[in-house]
């Protein structure tokens, strides 16, 4: 499938207010897969630049995005 080969995707996210997004950022980081963290402001807090083979792999990282302390909501943009 032409669409698993190579995938450049952005995830972003919506942080919860006490911890720090200086500190989840961080443990993003740590993340294989996670190229680049972002802070920002407005509607997302975050945003993450994820480069993977394929969409299986990006699954597996947005469920490890998800379970970091912190994150409350995810947008995936392929």
């Amino acid at each position: 499938m032409a669409m698993e080969s190579g995938l450049n995707v952005f995830i972003g996210a919506v942080t919860e207010e006490k911890t720090p997004t200086a500190q989840i950022a961080k443990n993003l980081l740590a993340i294989p897969g996670i190229e680049s963290v972002y802070e920002l402001t407005g509607e997302l807090d975050i945003l993450i630049q994820v480069k993977s083979p394929s969409v299986s792999k990006i699954n597996e990282i947005l469920e490890a995005i998800r379970a970091t302390e912190g994150i409350e909501k995810t947008t995936t943009y392929l």
